[in-house]
């Protein structure tokens, strides 16, 4: 089997540590451009409350820069990014910059020699690749050179609804067992104890991937990277079936499996669900709701209490520069706008956005969610990337898969034999 690459990242101790995903506007056509319009294509809509910001950067790079650039930004669904971004690869007609994942995500498209190397970059200036937290630059790096730059991080938290609790009696859990019985109570008082999409198949799986940390830790994770341990071992059989008792419980919202995720997380944002497990960038779009104040965040608590704050995790909104941009140097400066100390700070402050950067922090200009979110961060002793970040649109859109499936009825140990099979199928591919 291809080797694979480990990615566990240890204790990110950030002073700060955030993907983005949402419903396209659709965009245009960002591969075609003149030489002085700088394309760029990037994850996002207009439902969320950081597409402002984003905007906003690329506006004033395109006064400011010296290069007479002016940057031409297009936003796209998560989804329909993933193909639009496959499609252009495959005609090599790749906007200047673009938005990537980590890992084996971006590793197809710089083994095709699509993707520019910006270590050339990093070593010119150091002040700039000296900036960003331990850990980050090293998981878009293939073969010891950088192709990609980190400008968030992000873990998997649950939101509450502090409300919700507060009038039902309950409090933050700090064990497994707690947590099964905030559900069972919320449920027995007719309230929706969490919501959850089912149509985008990694949101559900990154649920079964966190309660498979909490019961083996991210030695998992390390030994299924390394070929150690097989995809249908005994902790994935049993979190996903976990995860389908608290289906089978009525714990998620009736109609589940078909829904969308802007729809589910309407849910919680107003106020009908009381828990909502997703990666931090949703932080902003719950406190600007009308959940408000209301908006809380905790840690999963691990099935096995010895493997507490190990989360599913990793860097986020990561920028390449096409291999065949005529504007590599105006690209580069781009990217390195966004990632400055001043931008940096406007995201984290202004939307949410946790950075890749090592920076001190001013608590005074953090909404309460955020604070509660960066003190998750910083209590985390292990975090462990997301399964199609790690293994790209093989193992891991089929994790995803296989973890659905479960949860519309295939038996648990079937589904994961049958992820190993394909595994073992593709192997030399």
């Amino acid at each position: 089997m291809k080797k694979r690459l480990l990615a566990t990242l240890l204790v990110m101790v950030v002073t700060a540590t955030v993907i983005l995903t949402g419903c396209g506007n659709g965009g245009t056509d960002s591969s075609k451009s003149s030489s002085d319009t700088l394309t760029v294509m990037c994850v996002g809509t207009e439902a969320d409350t950081y597409l402002g910001s984003y905007k906003q950067i690329a506006e004033e790079f395109s006064k400011e820069n010296e290069f007479g650039v002016e940057v031409k930004i297009d936003f796209y669904e998560n989804e329909q990014y993933k193909t639009k971004l496959t499609t252009l690869m495959a005609s090599n007609a790749v906007p200047d910059v673009f938005f990537t994942w980590e890992l084996s995500y971006l590793q197809p498209f710089v083994e095709g020699g699509k993707v520019a190397d910006m270590t050339p970059y990093l070593e010119e200036d150091t002040e700039w690749r000296d900036q960003f937290s331990d850990g980050t630059l090293e998981l878009l790096a293939y073969d010891g050179k950088n192709y990609g730059i980190p400008t968030q991080k992000s873990l998997c938290v649950m939101f509450y609804n502090k409300k919700i609790f507060a009038d039902n009696g309950l409090s933050v859990p700090t064990t497994y067992k707690e947590f099964l019985q905030v559900c069972k109570t919320l449920k027995e008082n007719g309230i929706t104890p969490m919501t959850m999409c089912g149509t985008d198949a990694w949101i559900p799986a990154q649920f079964v991937q966190q309660i498979a940390g909490g019961m083996a830790g991210d030695q998992l994770f390390n030994d299924i990277c390394e070929g150690k341990e097989q995809w249908n071992n005994e902790t994935h059989v049993k979190a996903a079936e976990e995860v389908k008792k608290m289906a089978d419980a009525g714990y998620f919202q009736d109609g589940y499996i078909g829904m969308g995720p802007e729809e589910a997380r309407d849910l919680i944002m107003n106020g009908t669900a009381a828990m909502y497990f997703m990666g931090a960038w949703e932080a902003d779009n719950i406190q600007n709701s009308d959940l408000g104040e209301d908006a809380g965040a905790f840690v999963l608590p691990a099935y096995d209490e010895q493997y507490n704050n190990i989360s599913v995790g990793s860097v986020d909104t990561s920028f390449c520069v096409s291999e065949n941009s005529k504007n590599k140097d105006a690209a580069v400066a781009f990217i390195k706008y966004w990632s400055s100390l001043e931008k940096e700070e406007m995201l984290l402050y202004d939307v949410g956005r946790i950075p890749a950067d090592n920076f001190e922090l001013d608590e005074s200009k953090l909404t309460p969610l955020m604070t509660e979110i960066l003190n998750i961060s910083n209590s985390q002793v292990g975090l462990t990337p997301w399964w199609d970040r790690q293994f790209g649109a093989g193992e891991g859109v089929e994790f995803n898969n296989t973890c659905v499936s479960i949860l519309g009825g295939e038996d648990a140990s079937t589904a994961f034999d049958a992820l190993q099979q394909f595994a073992e199928d593709n192997a030399n591919r």
